[in-house]
Formats: structure tokens, C-alpha cells, sequence
């Protein structure tokens, strides 16, 4: 399946949206174009937001641990870019919905800044070594296997973004306290970290059926 969401042979301004599985085929286009329209105003600007709690006791070893992730972007224009969005193929799949191909007049064509290189095992050399392109960064993330695909993806390309964020974050803080009464140590930690991702975009996916996981090959404008 994955193969029919590869658009590296496409110019850069063809985008793809998948839907997930609905009760008609018309709603599952409508969600899968609200998906691809989705991806191109992720391309123009990506908020990130991420904080992490825990708390570390010597004698009973992480005693909590919370993390929350959000990510924001700029939907005023959605409908806008829905207009102006050109078809070029529309598949069905029962595991995925809708698969749908548009091309983005808003965007000038030009070439992928990357296409995927396999070892000797077939596996994506990303998946080991980020790659190298002036002016960009990488990040690669992964998910488990969700029920639905749609559901799957989304979360290995936000775990992407992620990386990205932590690779190299706009704003970062961290505080930590650390409490000692003889030999017993307690540990506080709180870190929060927020950065703007321009350029944001998912080059490749991968999926180990083995281990039930989806990867996903992200990058942005350095």
C-alpha cells in the first residue's frame, strides 16, 4: 500500500491524501483531498510544542512520567487551497480509503530534494543515517501499527516533526531540582521545548512488517 503514497518521481508541488476507511467513497475523497490540502499548509509552517515531567526516587527507581506533544498550524486558508488543488488520480484501498494524487498550482514544480537509497537488505539507508541536502534538515520518526493507516502514518510523521524539533529547537528550558535525605535522592525534572518548522514535509516511509511499525523520513528548511 505504501507504494501507491510514494510521489518522490512527482514534482515537489504534488502532494497525496489518504483518508482513512468511511461509509461512501464520495466522503472518503472529501477526506483524503482535506488530508493532501493539509500537507501543503504543514509545508508553510509547522508550530511545534513539547513538555515532559518526571520524577526519579532512588529507592523505587521513575515514579512518574508525563509527556504532552502538541503540534499547530495555520488552517485560514483551507479552503482556499482546497479550490485550487488539481486532481491527477484518485484510489481506493480497504485498508486505507481513499488514495488521492493533487498538484498544487499555488506551489512552483520543482525537483525532490531527496529519493530514497536501499542497502544490501532493502532497507532505506535513512533509516540509519540521516541525509545530507544544503539547506535542509532531517528527522525520521516511527509508530506502531494502528488500526486504521491513516492513523498509523499521522503518527509516525508527527513523531518526525518531533525529531526534528529536538534536533534543533527554537526554545528549550529546563529545570531541574534534586532533593537528598541521608542516602535517598529525589529527582524533579521539567523540560518544554517549542520551535516553528518551515518547509516541514514527508520524503519516504518504510514499514517493518516484522516489528509492526511505520517509518517516515521528514525534512525542513535549515
Amino acid at each position: 500500500m505504501l507504494s501507491s503514497l510514494d510521489i518522490s518521481r512527482y514534482p515537489s508541488n504534488v502532494y497525496v491524501g489518504i483518508s482513512g476507511p468511511y461509509s461512501t467513497q464520495e466522503r472518503m475523497v472529501e477526506e483524503a483531498i482535506l488530508s493532501a490540502a493539509k500537507s501543503i499548509l504543514l509545508n508553510q509552517a509547522l508550530a511545534l510544542d513539547s513538555r515532559l515531567v518526571s520524577s526519579y526516587h532512588s529507592s523505587m527507581g521513575l515514579t512518574s512520567f508525563a509527556t504532552e506533544e502538541a503540534a499547530y498550524y495555520d488552517d485560514r486558508a483551507m479552503a482556499e487551497t482546497i479550490d485550487a488543488l488539481k486532481a491527477l488520480s484518485i484510489q481506493f484501498d480497504e485498508q486505507a480509503g481513499a488514495v488521492v494524487l493533487v498538484s498544487y498550482p499555488g506551489q512552483a514544480e520543482a525537483s525532490r530534494i531527496y529519493q530514497t537509497v536501499y542497502d544490501e537488505q532493502g532497507l532505506p539507508t535513512w533509516l540509519k543515517t540521516y541525509p545530507k541536502v544544503d539547506g535542509y534538515r532531517f528527522g525520521v520518526g516511527s509508530a506502531k501499527r494502528y488500526y486504521f493507516l491513516n492513523d498509523s502514518l499521522e503518527a509516525a510523521d508527527f513523531a518526525a516533526a518531533q525529531n526534528l524539533l529536538d534536533l534543533k529547537t527554537d526554545h528549550a528550558l529546563s529545570v531541574e531540582k534534586v532533593r537528598t535525605e541521608g542516602e535517598v535522592m529525589q529527582r524533579d525534572l521539567y523540560q518544554a521545548q517549542r520551535g516553528l518548522l518551515s518547509g516541514f514535509s514527508i520524503l519516504a516511509r518504510y514499514y517493518d512488517k516484522d516489528a509492526q511499525t511505520y517509518w517516515s523520513l521528514a525534512s525542513c528548511y535549515e
